[in-house]
C-alpha cells in the first residue's frame, strides 16, 4: 500500500472532508458563487466502486479513495467530479435504486450518503457515521455494501465493516440490525491480533515481559509457547514475509524461532509449544555473546517474548491469543505440563509495534457485501469474512449460513432466476448454486489459484454470462461458470493520463488490482471496472478493455509552480509533470517508467529560469523503495534529469516524524540567489544517524549539507521559507512538542522560537515585503520579522495548510481550511481587506481541502492543488 492510501496528518485523515458548510467560520464571512475549472487529468489513483445508471445510457458513477465521486454521461469518455454535500471523499461502495433510477447511494468512510438527483447533490443519512451505527464503506472492507429492494425503494440494506447488516424501511432515515453473528464462546478471555493492513510498515510485533514460574525447576522446562487460534490464512510458497517468536534473557541474549506462519491456517484453539530446537541465536547476539551461541537456551533466564513478523503482510493474518506459558516435562503423560505466566482474561496489557493491531476482544468480522434478488426481494444474501455466504428468505428477519468457503467478499443472484447464485471467495475462487443456496460447487476452471478475486457479477440479460475481478486479469464465462477465460491487459489513454509509473509508454498495460465490475443494464455488453490507477471500459462483453478516466482527477498534488507559460506540478505516487498550455494537457518529467529509485512521492518543487529561458527544476522526493530521501533535478527544462543523494540521509528517520517516517516535504529557494536551496526533512537524530531537519545546497541542488544547528523541533510538514528582504532570515514551522515558528537571522547558526501560541504549524509563507504568514488551526501574521503576531482568522475545528498572497495587493490573500470532523467549513477563503472579513470562494471546486494554493501572475489565476488540480480567475 502506498502512502497516498493513508493520507494521515497528525491524526487527521485528510482523505475525507468535502462538505461546503461554513458553520464556525470567521464571523462575517460570505459565500461567493465561484466557478473553478479543472486543470488536471484522469486516473493516477485508486478507484474502488462503480455502478451504471439503470435507465440513462452512458451514465456511470465511480468512487475513489481520495477524490469522492465522478460521473460520466458519454460512456466514460469524459468525467466530472460530483461531490456537493459529501461528508467524506473515500467512496468504497455505490448503489442505484432501480425503481427510482436517479436515487444513488454512496458508502463512504464518513457514513452513508443519498442523492435523489443523479449525484448532483448528496446528503449524509442520519446515524450512519463511524461514531454511530458505522454504516460506512471502508478500504478493503467493503465491496457492495449497499442494496436497495428492487420492488420497494423504502427498503434498504447496508453491510457494515463492524460485522452487522442494517435494514431501513424508510429510505435510510432509521435503521435496525437485521443480521450479526454471535461471538464464539470459545474466544472468551482472548486478545485479537491482526498482522497487516494497519499501516505500511514491513515489520510488526507484540511483546510482553515474562517471569519464570515461582517454584518451578528450570531443568524440567522444555519450551515456551502460547494458546492460539488462527483464521485460516493461507501461506503461499515463496512468500517474502515470515512469522516468528523471539525471546530475550536477563543478559540480553536474543533467540529467534523458526517460521511459524502455519499456525494461522488452523482456526481451532491449539497450544503452540516451541522447544529449544525451534530457536537459533540471533546473529547480533552470537557476536556479542559468543559463549551463549554454544549453549542451549536457559528458559529460567527468559524475561521477554516477541511474536513478530517481517516482510509484506498481504493478506493480513489474524489470530487470537489467550495466554503465554512455559512447558514442563510430564513423566508418563502424552502432553507436557503448561504453566501459564500471562493470561489475558484479567491481564490484557500488551505492547505492539509496526503493522499490527491488538484488541482486548475480537472485533466483529466484516460483512463485505449484500444483495437482493430482483424477482424475489425476500431473498437477501450477505458475504461475510467469517461465515461465508449467509442467506435470508424473509427479507432479513431470519438467516442461515450456506455451505460455502468461509471468507466471501461478493454474492449475487441472477436477475432472471433467483435460484441461481454466485459467490466470490478470495482464497477459493468462484462458487455457484442453482437451488437457492442449498448446494454449491466450485466454478473456477480457468481461474488462477492466486487471482485474489474480489467481486463476481452476472449479466442482467443472460445468466450464463458471468464476470469476476480481483488482483490481476478480469475473468469472464459464457457458459454459466463451467469454464473461464481471462482478459489480462487494456489499451491505455496516455494522453488523458500522462503518468508513466506503470508501463511507461506501452499502449497496452496489464489490468491492475480491480475492486468493482459494473454491467450496463441497458446494454450488458458494456462493462466498467474500477481498479487501481487506470479504470477501464469494455464494449464487447469483456473481450477488450480501454482506459476511460479523463477528468476523474484524484492525483494528490503536492506543489504547483509557474514559469514563462509553463505549469509544473508534483504529486504523491506520480512524480513531476509539466503543462505547456495552462493545464489543457500534461507531460511526464519523471519517472518515465517504473523505477525503484524514481517511483514514489514528489513533494515540493523549485523552478528558476536562466537568461536563455531554460528552466532549472528541483524536486524533493521519497521513492517507494528503497526507503530514503533524495532530490530529483533537471538543468535543461526537463529534457533530462538526475537523482541526487549527496549529503542527504540514506534512510528515512523514524523518531518524531509526522507519518512514522521522515520525508523531505519542504523546499525553499533563496529569492536573491536561486542556486541556494533549503530542504526540510522531519525526524530527530538517533545514535549513529543524523536524522532530519534543514539541509542546504549552494549549487542548485546538486549537493547538500545538513545545517550544523537545527530548530528546537524537527517535526514538520511544509513550513520552510526564506525572507526575500534578508536571505539570512529563515523561518521553520514545527509541529507538536516544541512546535510553533522557529527563526534564524544568521543563516542557521542559531534559532529561536518566535511563535508558540499554536504548536502545530503546517505551512509558512514570507511575502516580498517581509510579512510572515503561519498556518495552524488559524492563520497568523507577523509584520516585524516574527517579533509580534496578529491572528487573521478565527476558525474553530479546522486546520489550514494552503496559503497564498496576492502579489498585486498586500491586503489580499487566500487560505485553504479543512474541518477536523470532516463535516463543516472545509474550503478556500479569500480576504481583500487584510483579514478583517473573508469570502468563501470554494464554489464548485470538488477539492474542498487543498494543501496547495498558488497564484499565477501571468494568467491572473489562483490554482488549487491536492486531490486534483483546479484554477479560477482572480
Amino acid at each position: 500500500m502506498t502512502m497516498k492510501a493513508m493520507l494521515v496528518m497528525a491524526g487527521v485523515l485528510v482523505r475525507g472532508c468535502c462538505m461546503a458548510d461554513t458553520s464556525g467560520q470567521t464571523p462575517g464571512a460570505d459565500k461567493q458563487a465561484a466557478n473553478w475549472e479543472p486543470a488536471g487529468w484522469g486516473g493516477g489513483g485508486w478507484y474502488w466502486s462503480a455502478v451504471f445508471h439503470p435507465t440513462q445510457d452512458g451514465v456511470i458513477y465511480i468512487g475513489q479513495d481520495t477524490g469522492g465521486i465522478s460521473k460520466t454521461t458519454d460512456h466514460g469518455m469524459n468525467w466530472r467530479m460530483i461531490n456537493d454535500g459529501l461528508a467524506n471523499c473515500g467512496v468504497y461502495s455505490l448503489a442505484v435504486d432501480r425503481s427510482h433510477p436517479d436515487t444513488v447511494y454512496a458508502g463512504t468512510e464518513g457514513g452513508l450518503h443519498k442523492s435523489t438527483d443523479a449525484g448532483e447533490h448528496w446528503q449524509l443519512l442520519p446515524k450512519s457515521g463511524p461514531k454511530d451505527l458505522r454504516l460506512t464503506a471502508e478500504r478493503n472492507l467493503s465491496v457492495r455494501s449497499i442494496a436497495v429492494d428492487p420492488a420497494n425503494s423504502s427498503n434498504l440494506y447496508a453491510a457494515s465493516p463492524g460485522g452487522k447488516v442494517y435494514k431501513s424501511v424508510d429510505g435510510g432515515q432509521t435503521w435496525v440490525v437485521a443480521y450479526e453473528k454471535q461471538s464464539d464462546a470459545a474466544d472468551a478471555g482472548a486478545v485479537f491480533a491482526q498482522f497487516g493492513n494497519v499501516n505500511g510498515a514491513w515489520f510488526a510485533g507484540l511483546w510482553l515481559n515474562l517471569a519464570f514460574p515461582a517454584g518451578a525447576k528450570p531443568a524440567e522446562c522444555t519450551g515456551i509457547g502460547f494458546s492460539f487460534r488462527g483464521d485460516r490464512t493461507k501461506v503461499e510458497k515463496g512468500r517474502e514475509s515470515r512469522f516468528f517468536v523471539t525471546v530475550k534473557t536477563t543478559a540480553g541474549v536474543q533467540y529467534n524461532s523458526r517460521d511459524i506462519a502455519e499456525i494461522f491456517q488452523d482456526d481451532q484453539w491449539r497450544d503452540v509449544v516451541l522447544k529449544a530446537t525451534d530457536f537459533t541465536i540471533d546473529p547480533g547476539s552470537a557476536k556479542q555473546f559468543p559463549d551463549a551461541a554454544k549453549a542451549a537456551i536457559q528458559w529460567a533466564d527468559v524475561t521477554r517474548l516477541d511474536f513478530a513478523c517481517n516482510g509484506p503482510m498481504t493478506p493480513a493474518a489474524v489470530g487470537r491469543i489467550k495466554g503465554f506459558f512455559f512447558a514442563f516435562d510430564n513423566p508418563g503423560g502424552a502432553k507436557p505440563v503448561l504453566r501459564t505466566v500471562r493470561e489475558f482474561t484479567t491481564d490484557k496489557v500488551i505492547q505492539t509495534y509496526g503493522n499490527v493491531r491488538v484488541a482486548a476482544l475480537p472485533p466483529a468480522k466484516t460483512v463485505y457485501a449484500v444483495a437482493v434478488a430482483l424477482k424475489n426481494p425476500s431473498l437477501v444474501v450477505v458475504a461475510t469474512e467469517e461465515s461465508g455466504l449467509v442467506l435470508s428468505e424473509d427479507a432479513g428477519r431470519t438467516w442461515r449460513e450456506l455451505k460455502t468457503p468461509r471468507k466471501a467478499t461478493s454474492a449475487v443472484f441472477a436477475d432472471s432466476d433467483p435460484n441461481i447464485m454466485y459467490g466470490c471467495f478470495p482464497q477459493d475462487g468462484v462458487w455457484k448454486s442453482t437451488d437457492q443456496g442449498r448446494t454449491w460447487f466450485a466454478s473456477a476452471v480457468g481461474i488462477a489459484s492466486n487471482a485474489g478475486l474480489r467481486e463476481v457479477a452476472v449479466s442482467p440479460a443472460n445468466a450464463l454470462d458471468v464476470y469476476a475481478v480481483g488482483d490481476g486479469p478480469a475473468y469472464f464465462s459464457h457458459d454459466g461458470g463451467k469454464s473461464w477465460k481471462k482478459a489480462a491487459s487494456a489499451f491505455v489513454d496516455l494522453e488523458g493520463d500522462p503518468t508513466r509509473h506503470y508501463g511507461g509508454t506501452n499502449p497496452t498495460q496489464p489490468l491492475g488490482r480491480s475492486k468493482n465490475i459494473a454491467i450496463n443494464p441497458r446494454n450488458p455488453q458494456e462493462l466498467y471496472i474500477a481498479q487501481d490507477w487506470r479504470p477501464v471500459w469494455s464494449g464487447d462483453g469483456g473481450q477488450t478493455w480501454r482506459q476511460r478516466a479523463r477528468g476523474s482527477d484524484i492525483i494528490c498534488n503536492t506543489d504547483i509552480r509557474f514559469s514563462k507559460g509553463r505549469v509544473y506540478t508534483s504529486g504523491m505516487d506520480v512524480g513531476a509533470l509539466v503543462s505547456e498550455n495552462n493545464g489543457k494537457s500534461w507531460r511526464q518529467l519523471w519517472p518515465l517508467a517504473f523505477s525503484y529509485v524514481e517511483s514514489g512521492h514528489c513533494w515540493r518543487m523549485a523552478v528558476c529560469t536562466d537568461e536563455a529561458g531554460v528552466d532549472h527544476i528541483v524536486s524533493t522526493f521519497n521513492p517507494w523503495t528503497p526507503k530514503a530521501n533524495l532530490v530529483i533535478l533537471s538543468d535543461d527544462g526537463g529534457k533530462t534529469h538526475q537523482v541526487v543523494t549527496n549529503g542527504l540521509p540514506n534512510y528515512e528517520p523514524r523518531k518524531n516524524t509526522m507519518w512514522e517516517m521522515g520525508h523531505m516535504r519542504a523546499l525553499a529557494a533563496d529569492p536573491s540567489d536561486p542556486k541556494v536551496l533549503y530542504a526540510g526533512i522531519d525526524g530527530d537524530a538517533e545514535p549513529g544517524k543524523c536524522g532530519g531537519g534543514i539541509f542546504k545546497s549552494m549549487d542548485g541542488g546538486h549537493t547538500w549539507q545538513q545545517l550544523a544547528h537545527q530548530p528546537g523541533s524537527r517535526r514538520m510538514f511544509y513550513g520552510l521559507a526564506v525572507d526575500p528582504t534578508d536571505s539570512k532570515r529563515i523561518f521553520w514551522g514545527a509541529c507538536n512538542v516544541n512546535g510553533g515558528v522557529w527563526m534564524t537571522e544568521d543563516g542557521g547558526e542559531s534559532w529561536k522560537n518566535v511563535f508558540s501560541r499554536e504548536s502545530w504549524i503546517w505551512n509558512v509563507l514570507v511575502t516580498k515585503d517581509g510579512r510572515v504568514y503561519a498556518s495552524g488551526a488559524n492563520l497568523w501574521r507577523s509584520a516585524d520579522h516574527g517579533r509580534t503576531w496578529t491572528q487573521l482568522t478565527h476558525f474553530t475545528g479546522r486546520t489550514m495548510q494552503g496559503i497564498e498572497a496576492d502579489p498585486r495587493d498586500p491586503k489580499s490573500f487566500w487560505v485553504a481550511a479543512y474541518s477536523h470532523d470532516r463535516l463543516a467549513g472545509s474550503g478556500i477563503y479569500k480576504t481583500t481587506d487584510d483579514g478583517a472579513t473573508w469570502t468563501d470562494i470554494t464554489g464548485n471546486c470538488p477539492n474542498r481541502q487543498p494543501q496547495v494554493l498558488r497564484f499565477n501572475p501571468e494568467t491572473q489565476e489562483l490554482w488549487s492543488g491536492w486531490v486534483g488540480l483546479y484554477k479560477i480567475k482572480q
